[in-house]
């Protein structure tokens, strides 16, 4: 299992803050996110999203929650990072509706667009 395609840039335009962060911006989870971060390991309040994505994978290793055929399919219906992003499983495949998913738990810090 890998998130590597979790850490490609997203594909939003840097210039705007209501577009999804790009790497370089700093993000802030909330703290049912943050639960689950610190679960992985994460010690920080305050990440790159790449981290944000590193620790996910990380928690998703850790709890085997991907599926053991398929590794890109993550299985979180009984477990947490479900109730927190509101599906019984996702893909890891293409980042964008995980990105979609964890944006309500992220505040963004330092926006380019001010």
């Amino acid at each position: 299992f890998t998130m590597s395609s979790l850490s490609a840039q997203p594909s939003a335009s840097s210039s705007s803050c209501r577009t999804l962060p790009g790497e370089g911006n700093q993000v802030q989870p909330k703290a049912p996110l943050l639960q689950i971060l610190r679960v992985a390991g994460a010690q920080e309040e305050v990440f790159t999203l790449k981290e944000v994505m590193h620790y996910l994978g990380q928690y998703i290793m850790g709890k085997q929650l991907y599926d053991k055929q398929r590794q890109h399919i993550v299985h979180c219906q009984d477990d947490p990072l479900g109730e927190l992003l509101e599906v019984e499983s996702f893909s890891v495949k293409n980042p964008s509706p995980v990105y979609e998913m964890l944006k309500k738990y992220l505040v963004v810090l330092g926006c380019a667009g001010k």
